[in-house]
């Protein structure tokens, strides 16, 4: 066997890379330590080859044929496993390209510059960007970072609108979203059409844009994105007699009963002794606050101011000492809630985040450097991802299976909730009762089986239902068989695969129309810019070697591993 692919580890992730390589048309060996029976017999009846034993053994990796190997990729549920195996390929065969699963993504840059892996990839990182996606807004399939803005792979169907009749070659130029391919009603196949074809009613579209253009054009009811404009200043006096308000009310009765007290008694001396002692409005202020803090200032006058000044000075003590407490209270729980609870709680539009494992954490993150606000729910109070969560999300603990940690977490007045626990019961279950709490709610849940998430999310009236391997793997396979890819999904028998590069030698000199028609690589962006109807010269004109491209390759999939052994 020469030209293979060698996967180390067939977890979730490995299986579903394993799957996809060998639906690609690919030949594949795995090693792996541990495997599911049925996954392990199921691979060999289709002709993958599986060799049980640890990967950073040399022999085995000999005898998967390292030395005649395409590719490698190390996809173990452990980062220093996974590094190790990488080191041990490229010390047997220099110069093998190799792709690596890891969770730490600081690492994984060094790792791809210093020692030249081809791709280190994260799981969680990867998925993300599609549950965040997902959790904003309608028929959202992948999430991806593009120049540092958001871009998101949507599906739309066309029924009235203002894409009908539009050339697909103009929706760029339009409306900012770069058409991918197109389903016809009736077919059961995706198309790429010339961008001369207008689009008809009941057309599938697959559209890449930015967030933003997209929400213009589709999603006028989801929550909007912060943007940096300062807010005026009577929003920001609202906020903060908001803030009071919530204060006063958190106080014990008798406290606020005492603090009243104060607020009456200040105003009374000030008129008594500027009027009773004919001071100046000055000095009857400064005589009145001098005297509540126990000082004698007034010698000179009858017995009945010296009695009032007396009552001042008790009850100016305990109202004074009445006052530090509550700022005290204030300034210290303020910063016990923040130690403890992160953000404040928000009053409606937010997104729940249940389980604050890899994935869980990453949507947090990714909502939140959106601008989205995030409540974060997690049952371990030593989780090792709070402490992140803490600054980026309002964090309730409890389990979040229990209505009573849901209706914390606010999510009757929640604009969509995201179960992302390691558990696909766990997850199924907060779905259903988010819905029974909310009906209005969007619901997103991870579930790995593909099979029971079409189910779901037809019978059982979840939104959404995403599995973090099914959307990672689709780049770890892509990866190891081109370079520079960005990201890349499956769209019913296709995968769809997103390159950001410079065009090489292979690409230079040649123009983007005939790139597609040889190689089915369709060019989207040229140096940042849309190749849309408006700018056709840049679209024939030829790439020129080192020019910055986005582009997109489509191959064709054999049927999925279910089908192909439904027969068996």
């Amino acid at each position: 066997m020469a030209g293979h692919c060698i996967v180390c580890g067939m977890g979730d992730i490995g299986y579903r890379i394993v799957e996809l390589l060998h639906r690609l048309g690919e030949s594949v060996v795995v090693i792996t330590d541990q495997v599911r029976e049925e996954r392990r017999q199921t691979a060999e009846a289709l002709g993958v080859r599986v060799l049980l034993g640890d990967a950073r053994n040399d022999r085995l990796l000999l005898e998967a044929g390292l030395a005649s190997a395409r590719v490698l990729i190390a996809a173990t549920d452990k980062d220093l496993v996974n590094i190790e195996v990488a080191l041990d390929a490229r010390r047997l065969h220099p110069g093998l390209p190799v792709v690596v699963r890891l969770f730490d993504q600081t690492l994984a840059r060094q790792l791809e510059t210093s020692f030249e892996v081809r791709r280190a990839l994260g799981m969680s990182t990867l998925a993300a960007p599609s549950f965040t996606a997902a959790a904003l807004g309608e028929a959202i399939l992948a999430g991806l970072t593009i120049h540092g803005s958001p871009y998101v792979v949507g599906r739309h169907r066309v029924e009235g609108g203002p894409l009908l009749g539009v050339t697909l070659g103009s929706i760029a130029r339009r409306h900012g979203l770069l058409a991918l391919a197109r389903e016809r009603p009736g077919e059961e196949r995706v198309a790429l059409p010339p961008k001369s074809e207008e689009v008809l009613e009941g057309d599938r579209l697959y559209l890449l844009g930015r967030k933003p253009d997209w929400d213009a054009l589709f999603a006028a009811s989801e929550p909007r994105l912060r943007t940096e404009r300062k807010e005026p200043l009577w929003t920001r006096l609202a906020h903060a007699l908001g803030r009071a308000v919530s204060v006063w009310r958190e106080e014990p009765l008798v406290l606020r009963g005492v603090f009243l007290a104060l607020c009456v008694l200040i105003p009374l001396s000030v008129a008594l002794f500027w009027y009773y002692v004919k001071l100046s409005l000055a000095d009857a202020v400064f005589y009145t606050v001098t005297t509540l803090h126990g000082e004698i200032t007034l010698t000179d006058t009858g017995p009945e101011i010296k009695l009032y000044e007396i009552l001042i000075m008790i009850l100016g003590s305990i109202t004074v000492a009445t006052l530090y407490s509550m700022l005290t209270d204030y300034v210290v729980g303020s910063r016990l809630r923040k130690l403890l609870s992160g953000q404040r709680m928000p009053k409606h539009g937010h997104v729940a985040v249940l389980g604050m494992g890899h994935v869980g954490y990453r949507v947090v993150s990714e909502l939140h450097a959106l601008g989205v606000p995030v409540v974060a729910v997690d049952v371990d109070p030593n989780g090792p991802f709070l402490t992140g969560a803490r600054s980026q999300a309002s964090l309730v603990i409890g389990d979040a299976r229990l209505d009573d940690t849901l209706l914390r977490a606010g999510l009757a007045r929640a604009w969509a909730v995201v179960a992302a626990t390691g558990d696909d019961s766990v997850n199924l279950g907060i779905g259903l009762a988010a819905k029974r709490i909310n009906p209005k709610v969007r619901t997103v849940v991870r579930l790995f089986d593909a099979e029971l998430a079409r189910k779901v999310e037809r019978s059982l009236g979840i939104d959404v239902a995403l599995g973090a391997s099914r959307i990672a793997a689709p780049t770890f396979a892509s990866s190891a068989l081109f370079p520079d890819v960005v990201k890349a999904f499956v769209i019913r028998d296709r995968m769809l695969v997103v390159l950001q590069r410079p065009a090489g030698p292979d690409w230079a000199g040649t123009k983007p129309s005939e790139l597609q028609a040889d190689q089915g690589i369709q060019i989207l962006m040229r140096d940042g810019q849309l190749l849309a109807e408006s700018v056709a010269v840049i679209d024939e004109k030829p790439l020129i070697e080192r020019e910055e491209v986005l582009a997109v390759l489509w191959r064709k999939l054999a049927p999925p591993w279910s089908e192909q052994t439904a027969g068996r």
